[in-house]
Parts: structure tokens; C-alpha cells; sequence
């Protein structure tokens, strides 16, 4: 073969393996950036209930009246007060693509476990790899799981929220609880029983038998007042397990994400290792291995493929990850985790949302985390109430149906008669004043609570639609101009490198900075899926597909 010849087969060789998307495009973009970024400034630490316990493991909600002691630290109520409310708080420092719409919710409410973390990143100084474009709108299998049976699955399977449903039966039983009549008493007791027996000598008497019942009457409607706190405080609670499900179905869909990226890893990795050893094998057939320029050509070129063998098994490591973290957000079967595959491209044609104004109103009507808090001002009026209703005791009936006096050691008729009477405490020292007092001043909190929620749900809206755009104009950017620059380049410099104008080194440097670009090209794809889950879960709908 001449040097033409040779020099013709290179270059079509070389335009071939690189042509299509630009490089490496590793898993380091599955990770959140912003997630990193997240740290508290105030942060008091709150170690929750001890599993197996029946305090609430979700807290009491918007609303609940705190109990003045709790010295078991978990939330103990005090006689009379339904649930009880150890108030924390944490003010997120957003990064540079702003706090998800997450971040902030889940220290105001009802929590779940964290997801699993998203699969490592790959090695930055990763080599390039060559892919097909058409792998980022590649569908995936048939038979793969899509976006929405993954968010079905996880409302029906999920283990964190078949935990946390538990609640709703527990409030339930709160409410049956509430609404229980307090027991009768029943008394029976003997009187003047002699010391031996009465006399004309020693009279007394005579022995008396009582039955006595006491029925306790709730004038003050307490235990009505009861009932309404307990179905207030089931009502705040659908709404927190409402907002559990709202982020909980954002963990998941990040987590589709991280599996279509590293499954386009993983595919891509595959391709260049069959690339580059195809290539090589041409190369050692066209090439004289004795010229010095050619044995060093063939020696970075095996470097190369060694270094493509380690990021596919890295890959595939990543893919592994992925799978497994979606794997327990679905509770997938183990044999079922290590199959699954996403169905659906993750580059993709996703209309704009409406405007932020819009956006912000939406979120405001449809946010449970809100729609909680003001059913929580509801609640907390209904704890006025009761706190007032607390303030007069029940009064207490009595009535004897039968008293005997026992008259046969005189020899006469033993006599019986029935007695009734009313016990009621003075509400003179204790009329509840300090319970009435914290539940007035807990209905201001909660008052200024809900506004507070109100404002940080428009910010949070607002954060996700400024990054949204930012996703969308990043992405236009590289698609538009540097992606097209970046690949007439690679043609250039791979019709020099067949030519002989430069040598390995230097166009293995261009290979590093073209993958550079095809990296940042799938990290703008994953950036903009990941900015149109945070507006849906800033609205509280699904506003984006």
C-alpha cells in the first residue's frame, strides 16, 4: 500500500471514528450540582422519634400546640393537648442553579429518606469517546420503563410512603380516640360498722350499704372540642402526605434521569472501545510498526484504547448505580433492578412554561406544603377552643339507687332509701389561663408561619423558572454555535493528523477538548431535564412532560 494510499485510508478511518458527537461524555453529569452546594447556615438537630414508638413520626403539623415540657424530646403532649410540635428550621444557601423545589419543603413537613446518591463520576481527564448523536434521542428499548409508570409505581410501591400512610390510619384512630366518653364510676362501700355490735348500752348505727354511681358531664364541651382537633389535625396531615408525594415523585424523576444519562454512558463507552480497537487493528495493518513516528502513532493509540476500557467499565459501574438507586425508590426486586432499562430520549422538545407570574399563582392554590399550613391556622383555632372548653372541669352526678340500713340486730324492719347529688370543682385558682394564652400565641405563629411558607414558595418558583431558562439558553448556546465549531474542528484536525501535519500528541489534545464539548452537551441535556422537574415540583403539578 503507498503513501497516498495509506494516507487516504487514515483519514477516512479517523473521520469515521470521531464524526457524530464530539466526546467523552462521562457520568459526572448525573451528579446534582446544586446538591453539593446546599448547606445550612442554622440547623438544629432533630433526631425524630424512636423507631417502634407511637409518636408521630411526621410531627403534628401546621397548626399543633407545643407542649410547654417535653422531656422525652420526641413530642410528648401534655394531658388535654392533642399531639405536640418541636419547631426546627433550616435556611437553605442555594448554589448557583438556585435551591430545588424540594430542599426548602422537606424541613417544614412530613420527611422521607434520602435517595440514594446518584452513581460517582467518572474520571475528569476521561479520554474521548465518540458517540452517535443520535444516542441523546435514542427512545430506548420497547419493553424499558417509562417516566410514568416509574412515577406510578412509586405511589403504589414505594416503602418510605407505604410507611408514612400509617399516619393517616393512626390519625384516624387519634380521632376515635378524641371522641371517647369518659367511663362512669361505680362505688360501693359499708358505714357504721360496729367494733363488735351496738347496744341499749352502746347504740349506734345501724350498718349502712351503699351503691353509689357517679357520672361525669362534660358542660363545657370538651369533648367535642377534642373531636375537631383530631379531625383538623387529619386534615393536615393529608396535606403533608400529599406534599410527601410531591417530593418524593421529584426524587424520582431525577433518578430517571441519572438512568438515561449513564445508560448513554454506558452505550457510548461500549462504541468506542469498538471504535478505537477496529481502528487499531486497521492502523497496524496499514502502518510500518519499524518507522519510529509510526510506533509511537500506535503506542498512544493503545494508551488510548486502554484508557476507553476503563471508562466502559466505569461506565457500566455508573449504569450499575443508576439502576439501583431507582431500583429502591421503586422497590423493584432485585433480579427485576439489575434488568431495567429507561424508555424514553432524554434529549427532547419540551414546550415552554407559562409565565412566572402565572407559575407563582398556580403554585400558591395547588402546593400542599401550603395548602397544610393554612389548615393549620384552622387548627389552631380549634386548639383556642378546646383550651378554652378545658377551662371548666366536668361536673360530676352522683346518685345512690340503694341505701340499706341494716336494723335487725334491734329487731326491726331494715329501712332503704336513694340518694342524689352534683360534685363540681370552683373555678376560682385554675381557669387554664396559660394553656389559653400559648394557644393564642400559637395561632399568631402559625399565622406568620403561613406566610413565610408563602413567600418561600414564590421564591422557589421563581428560582426554578430563572434556572429553567438558564438550562434553556445554555443548551440552545452549545447547540447552536459551539457544538457545529467544535465538530467542523475535529474534521480539520483529523484531516491534519492523516496528513501528517500534526503529530499524536497534539491531536490527542484535540480529541480531550472536543469530548470536553460533548460532555457539556449531555450535562445541558441532564441540566434541562432536571430544571423542568423543578418547576413541576415548585408548582405542585406537573406544568412540564
Amino acid at each position: 500500500m503507498g503513501a497516498e494510499s495509506t494516507s487516504r485510508f487514515v483519514t477516512a478511518v479517523l473521520t469515521w471514528a470521531v464524526i457524530g458527537t464530539l466526546g467523552t461524555m462521562s457520568a459526572q453529569g448525573q451528579q446534582d450540582p446544586a446538591d453539593s452546594r446546599r448547606t445550612a447556615i442554622i440547623e438544629f438537630p432533630n433526631l425524630g422519634p424512636i423507631p417502634g414508638s407511637t409518636a408521630p413520626a411526621l410531627g403534628p403539623g401546621p397548626g399543633a400546640l407545643a407542649p410547654s415540657m417535653d422531656p422525652e424530646g420526641i413530642g410528648t403532649a401534655i394531658p388535654g393537648i392533642l399531639g405536640g410540635k418541636r419547631r426546627t428550621g433550616i435556611l437553605p444557601r442555594g448554589g448557583p442553579s438556585g435551591a430545588s423545589a424540594s430542599t426548602l419543603a422537606a424541613a417544614r413537613g412530613m420527611n422521607v429518606p434520602e435517595a440514594l446518591p446518584a452513581p460517582a463520576a467518572l474520571a475528569a481527564a476521561a479520554p474521548p469517546v465518540a458517540i452517535d448523536s443520535s444516542l441523546l434521542r435514542d427512545e430506548g428499548p420497547t419493553d424499558g420503563l417509562t417516566l410514568d409508570a416509574a412515577i406510578e409505581r412509586t405511589m403504589v410501591a414505594n416503602l418510605d410512603i407505604r410507611a408514612l400512610r400509617h399516619e393517616l390510619t393512626q390519625a384516624d384512630a387519634d380521632i376515635l380516640t378524641a371522641g371517647l366518653r369518659t367511663n362512669p364510676l361505680v362505688y360501693m362501700d359499708s358505714q357504721f360498722i360496729p367494733y363488735g355490735s351496738f347496744s341499749e348500752a352502746r347504740p349506734g348505727g345501724p350498718t349502712q350499704y351503699d351503691l353509689n354511681i357517679t357520672y361525669p358531664i362534660d358542660v363545657a364541651g370538651k369533648r367535642r372540642a377534642r373531636t375537631v382537633v383530631a379531625r383538623m389535625a387529619r386534615t393536615v396531615l393529608e396535606a403533608q402526605f400529599q406534599d410527601v408525594s410531591r417530593r418524593q415523585i421529584d426524587t424520582v424523576c431525577r433518578a430517571f434521569v441519572n438512568l438515561q444519562a449513564a445508560r448513554i454512558d454506558a452505550l457510548a463507552a461500549a462504541a468506542a472501545v469498538r471504535r478505537q480497537e477496529a481502528f487499531l487493528a486497521e492502523c497496524r495493518r496499514a502502518m510500518d510498526p519499524a518507522v519510529p513516528r509510526t510506533a509511537d502513532a500506535l503506542d498512544h493509540l493503545s494508551f488510548a484504547l486502554a484508557r476507553s476500557r476503563t471508562v466502559l467499565g466505569e461506565a457500566a459501574e455508573a449504569y450499575d448505580d443508576a439502576r439501583e438507586g431507582l431500583g429502591v425508590l421503586l422497590n423493584l426486586p432485585l433480579e427485576e433492578t439489575t434488568r431495567v432499562e429507561p424508555r424514553g430520549p432524554l434529549q427532547s422538545q419540551i414546550p415552554p412554561p407559562p409565565p412566572v407570574d402565572r407559575l407563582v399563582e398556580l403554585a400558591l392554590r395547588c402546593r400542599p406544603d401550603l395548602r397544610a399550613a393554612r389548615l393549620g391556622i384552622d387548627r389552631a383555632g380549634a386548639e383556642i377552643a378546646l383550651q378554652r372548653a378545658n377551662r371548666v372541669d366536668d361536673v360530676f352526678l352522683f346518685y345512690d339507687p340503694i341505701t340499706i340500713q341494716d336494723n335487725s340486730p334491734f329487731g326491726r324492719q331494715s329501712a332503704s332509701s336513694w340518694a342524689v347529688g352534683l360534685t363540681f370543682a370552683m373555678p376560682i385558682f385554675n381557669r387554664n389561663q396559660g394553656n389559653i394564652a400559648r394557644a393564642e400565641s400559637n395561632l399568631a405563629q402559625t399565622r406568620l408561619e403561613m406566610e413565610a411558607i408563602e413567600r418561600r414558595v414564590a421564591a422557589e418558583v421563581r428560582l426554578a423558572e430563572r434556572e429553567y431558562r438558564r438550562s434553556v439558553a445554555a443548551l440552545e448556546e452549545l447547540e447552536r454555535d459551539v457544538v457545529p465549531r467544535a465538530s467542523a474542528l475535529t474534521r480539520r484536525k483529523t484531516a491534519e493528523f492523516a496528513a501528517g501535519t500534526i503529530g499524536v500528541d497534539d491531536y490527542q489534545t484535540h480529541l480531550d477538548a472536543a469530548g470536553e464539548v460533548g460532555q457539556s452537551l449531555r450535562d445541558a441535556l441532564v441540566r434541562h431535564r432536571r430544571a423542568a422537574f423543578d418547576v413541576n415540583a415548585a408548582v405542585g403539578l406537573r406544568i412540564l412532560p
